[in-house]
């Protein structure tokens, strides 16, 4: 299409948009949905620009994309809608889902994105004839992708390797041994192990696009393979959209018969316009934004057709809603599971479908049910059974506890990794806030202080001290003990003159136990998650720190039933999550950290507020106001790194969550004058508002601000 025609197709799109207008995607900055039919303006389309429309279902056209993103017209190219009539439900396990750190948009993404990529080609009986393959990672993904270890994690996807699973040691040796040998394996853990190695050259075949864009969301990749002659075999765009989500709009590979002086080698340029043939996928790129697996085959019914629930008209949203559903049994009836909720094509539906605080606390109040309570049932829905959402709940609960674990007892005075070489605190914070506490005050490990005092260990004591094993144990503690009191405190240094009228104040701390805890246990997993270990992601990585240390302060020090509080914090934490993800973002590359700590913080205060018996109201309100004090709250981590302000932002985060929920507590139900859904849609204009700066490209703010002159990957000019 020549350059005339393009300006006319431009103008075009203009006049479309004034006739029919958008309304605002519900996931911020991730594009508009023009309600146009493209099939009716084909005649209009050509005799505008003069040339053959193409035809919209059959083909995609991929071409320089820089443009429209210097002129500011990213957000209405985009194709990427989710229905405004959609209801929110998601898994439990899709919004909480096991991984590795240090990011869930940058190093969860990218490598379920690579798995993706993999098992596209494969179906598409492509695998084998790849000898080629070209990576680029666009916007936010490039600028801060090194500090989040974005290339191995993505090298590593495209070798199928599971980011649940997988030896977070393996990651950063397996991907120094690919840029060593220059040999990438694709498909190496597939289940038949019918994989293909390839040559790959890290320096020339993984590009960094600083400068430029994908229109649908700023963590674009593009993945693009050829055969051994260098023709194009297929490509595809994949953005990671935050939480591990990964939204596929559909393998395209190239025609069988391209036309002459088309063909895109590997040595050659891309061509301006390349047309392609799509090999199916949803109809709407939102879709698979909801469930993480690798197949769209294997997702839940519902998401893979996109169903709906009908508009709500009139402002009685929610009791239109709920009267939907008043055909339906009671919980707990015989007939719960006998009658499951169908769309007209048959695929199961969520049990009770909400898509906005509103409707939750509606639907709540219909069936008596906690929020706790309803999303249960609607896990059930999933096909779950009893026993299986408890597994999978629990399991999620120990990696949390776990990732805590690691992190208190990791050696003192140790570093992170990365150029910022920031120490460790969670250690020496937790030896002083568990002093005189046996054994866990010791700078002996969990695992170290078994084994010293092991059968092994008691039996040889034994044999030197006449001692019994329980006796030697005993006398172990003590001396481990002994050995900590060696050191001798001498008197505190004080800073000032002791000769002034006005006397210098003693060094002292006030002892608050339950900040002290939660501050703690935030520091902890977030110190895991930034040396790539195993966590949970809470809604994100970067915010993984605050739902496990309120639930685990929970756990400790408040809850008289464990396993009863573990479910409901995680399934209420779950149910808010939930509204953020239909009704704004969870993508630091979109909303900053409000999106991420912001997020996780209001899911947390809800929690708790539920885990002390409050009511569906006044968990809502728990919930407004840990997010209504973290707006406009930015994400610009310094160097690149998940590390700093990102750690201490989530002890603060949880501090704040328990204050929040307090707060709440504290009130009388429905006399606020915020709702959740207000602050909702606050938060999602100031998303839009919000310079991109400040959404994780480290190019602003503190990224800038603090003078350690580390390198980054974007080069200063």
């Amino acid at each position: 299409m020549g350059h005339v025609a393009a300006r006319r197709l431009a103008l075009l799109g203009r006049v479309v948009r004034n006739q029919y207008p958008c309304r605002p995607h519900s996931t911020v900055g991730l594009g508009w949905k023009p309600r146009v039919n493209y099939a009716a303006h084909t005649q209009q389309l050509r005799a505008i620009t003069g040339t053959h429309a193409p035809n919209w279902k059959q083909s995609r056209s991929f071409s320089d994309d820089s443009t429209g993103a210097e002129n500011g017209e990213d957000a209405q190219l985009g194709t990427y809608s989710e229905a405004d009539h959609e209801h929110a439900v998601i898994s439990t396990f899709d919004l909480f889902s096991i991984g590795i750190g240090p990011s869930s948009s940058h190093t969860v993404g990218p490598m379920r994105a690579g798995n993706i990529f993999v098992a596209d080609l494969k179906e598409a009986g492509l695998l084998h004839k790849v000898h080629k393959i070209r990576i680029a990672i666009y916007g936010s993904l490039a600028l801060t992708g090194e500090g989040h270890m974005t290339p191995s994690a993505l090298l590593l996807g495209l070798e199928s390797a599971d980011v649940e699973s997988v030896d977070t040691s393996y990651v950063p040796s397996r991907f120094a041994q690919i840029k060593k040998e220059k040999k990438l394996y694709l498909g190496h853990g597939l289940a038949d192990g019918k994989g293909k190695e390839i040559d790959f050259d890290y320096e020339r075949d993984f590009k960094w696009e600083w400068g430029r864009k994908l229109p649908l969301h700023s963590n674009g990749m593009r993945f693009t393979v050829f055969d051994s002659e260098g023709i194009l075999l297929a490509t595809n765009d994949l953005f990671s959209v935050g939480g591990g989500f990964v939204v596929n709009g559909a393998l395209s590979k190239a025609s069988n018969s391209p036309p002459a002086g088309q063909t895109t080698g590997v040595g050659q340029p891309e061509s301006k316009e390349l047309q392609i043939e799509n090999t199916g996928g949803p109809a709407d790129l939102a879709e698979n934004m909801f469930y993480k697996e690798i197949r769209r085959a294997d997702a839940a019914g519902d998401r893979r057709t996109g169903s709906e629930i009908k508009p709500l008209e009139s402002s009685g949203e929610s009791a239109a809603l709920v009267d939907a559903q008043s055909t339906r049994p009671p919980v707990g009836s015989g007939a719960v599971d006998s009658i499951p909720n169908t769309t007209e094509t048959g695929a199961q539906t969520p049990r009770y479908p909400f898509r906005d605080g509103e409707s939750l606390l509606a639907l709540c109040n219909k069936y008596n049910l906690t929020i706790a309570q309803l999303v249960y049932e609607n896990e059930k829905s999933h096909g779950y059974t009893d026993e299986e959402i408890h597994e999978k709940l629990f399991r999620i609960w120990d990696v949390m506890d776990q990732s805590i674990l690691e992190g208190v007892q990791a050696p003192l005075d140790s570093t992170l990794p990365g150029s910022l070489k920031l120490h460790r605190r969670a250690p020496g914070l937790y030896k002083r806030l568990t002093r005189g506490l046996y054994p866990s005050s010791q700078n002996l490990t969990a695992p170290d202080a078994q084994r010293q005092l092991s059968s092994g260990d008691q039996s040889s004591a034994s044999a030197t001290t006449g001692l019994q094993p329980a006796e030697a144990a005993k006398s172990a503690t003590m001396a481990l003990s002994r050995k900590s009191l060696h050191g001798k405190r001498g008197p505190p240094r004080v800073h000032g003159s002791v000769y002034h009228p006005i006397m210098p104040s003693p060094p002292r701390r006030t002892a608050l136990p339950a900040m002290d805890y939660l501050t703690v246990y935030a520091i902890a997993v977030n110190e895991t998650n930034a040396a790539g270990g195993r966590i949970v992601t809470a809604p994100t990585n970067g915010a993984a720190g605050i739902i496990p240390s309120v639930l685990k302060y929970t756990v400790e020090f408040i809850s008289d039933d464990p396993d009863r509080d573990i479910l409901t914090f995680l399934l209420t934490a779950a149910a808010i999550g939930m509204l953020y993800k239909r009704g704004a973002t969870i993508s630091a590359a979109e909303g900053g950290c409000m999106a991420e700590v912001g997020v996780a913080c209001s899911m947390a205060a809800g929690a708790f507020a539920a885990c002390m018996g409050a009511s569906p109201e006044t968990i809502e309100q728990a919930a407004e106001i840990g997010i209504e004090h973290n707006l406009g709250l930015t994400c610009d981590p310094i160097g690149g790194l998940v590390q700093a302000p990102c750690i201490e932002r989530n002890a603060l985060g949880a501090v704040k969550a328990i204050s929040s929920a307090n707060l709440a507590l504290s009130s009388i139900a429905g006399t606020q004058k915020v709702s959740l859904d207000d602050a909702i849609r606050a938060m999602r204009l100031t998303a839009q508002g919000m310079r991109n700066e400040f959404k994780e490209t480290s190019l602003s703010g503190l990224a800038t601000s603090v003078p350690l002159n580390i390198p980054v990957s974007v080069p200063d000019c």
